[in-house]
Order: structure tokens, then C-alpha cells, then sequence
């Protein structure tokens, strides 16, 4: 199953996909997730948790105090659908990012083979923060703390991994760049 998903992903891994899907998540960051967030009253002076690294429980029983009955609904519903989307579209672009780069530089290596998936790891990670986030707005005013630590560590999960993705893309590129640019000083055999 490893192998089939890893070749599907190196079949879709070309620029043309990239930049489709790097438009998508230019769309979502600048219309369609800002569009989620309350616009109006005390709940838009307060931060996007998701968009945390880190958040305590108390933070989390601020926000959800600062929303108002529908607020915390449309919070709900947006962590259980759009916010759903969101993170198969990253999660994507960052492993055809990964093929192209870390995966390309370093053929040979088992690690490179595999990078491609380490962004899913993010995905599911922000999939538990959605739905822990969604539970919480839900239940509010019911304090479900142990769930409320559990959100704010899938956040830092999620960011920590997309964080070590976007290095490893990085390392790649630096990698691929070296290498096309030493090979033009060979010698011609």
C-alpha cells in the first residue's frame, strides 16, 4: 500500500501540479479561511487557535466565552468541513514538494523514499485538532479540559511536523541546486 501511494504521488509530482495546488492554498489562506473566522463583536479580537503553536485550556474557554452561540456552531461546522479540505490540499502540495526535492536529491536513501508521507502526519494531527476544537465549541459551556490539552498538542504536532517538512523541502532544494550546478565544473569524458 506504501509503495502504491508513494508512486501515485511521484506520477503527480511535476510543476504544473505544484502550482495548481500552491494557487489552491494561496485561495484558502487568503479568502476562504479568513472568511471562517468571526468578523464581528468580542470574537474577533481574539486568536485563531488553530493558527497557535501553542494554547492552554484557558486560553481555549477565553476564546470560546468570547464567541457567541452561533459563532461557536459556525466554528464547528468549519473545523468539520472546509477545514477538512484545507489539509488535504497542503498535505499534497508539501509531498509533491518533498518528491520533488528531498526525494530527487537523495534517490538512494530510504528516508528520501518515504519523506513524501511525513506530510500526512501533519494532516492527521490537524484532523485531531479540528475535531477536538469543533467537540469543545460544542460542549462549551462544559469545560473539557483533558480535551482542551490534547487540541493545543495536536496544534504544536501539526506545526512542529509542517516545520520539518518545509526543511526538509529545503535541504532538498539545496541539494538538487548543488548538484546541477557542481556537475556543469565535470570534466567532460
Amino acid at each position: 500500500m506504501t509503495e502504491k501511494i508513494l508512486t501515485t504521488l511521484e506520477k503527480w509530482a511535476g510543476w504544473k501540479s505544484i502550482l495548481m495546488l500552491a494557487v489552491l492554498e494561496l485561495a484558502f489562506n487568503v479568502w476562504v479561511l479568513p472568511g471562517m473566522a468571526p468578523q464581528s463583536g468580542a470574537a474577533a479580537d481574539v486568536p485563531v487557535l488553530d493558527l497557535q503553536f501553542w494554547y492552554t485550556p484557558q486560553q481555549v474557554y477565553q476564546v470560546s466565552a468570547a464567541y457567541s452561540l452561533a459563532q461557536r456552531r459556525a466554528a464547528a461546522v468549519g473545523h468539520l468541513t472546509i477545514d477538512i479540505i484545507y489539509p488535504l490540499v497542503y498535505g499534497l502540495l508539501l509531498s509533491l514538494l518533498l518528491v520533488i526535492t528531498l526525494q530527487r536529491a537523495l534517490p538512494a536513501r530510504r528516508f528520501a523514499r518515504l519523506s513524501p508521507l511525513f506530510p500526512w502526519l501533519a494532516v492527521l494531527a490537524d484532523y485531531l485538532e479540528n475535531v477536538a476544537l469543533a467537540t469543545i465549541f460544542l460542549a462549551y459551556p462544559a469545560r473539557l479540559v483533558p480535551l482542551a490539552w490534547a487540541a493545543a498538542g495536536f496544534t504544536a504536532v501539526k506545526w512542529s511536523l509542517i516545520a520539518v517538512v518545509f526543511l526538509l523541502v529545503v535541504a532538498g532544494s539545496v541539494k538538487r541546486i548543488l548538484q546541477r550546478n557542481l556537475s556543469i565544473f565535470k570534466p567532460l569524458t
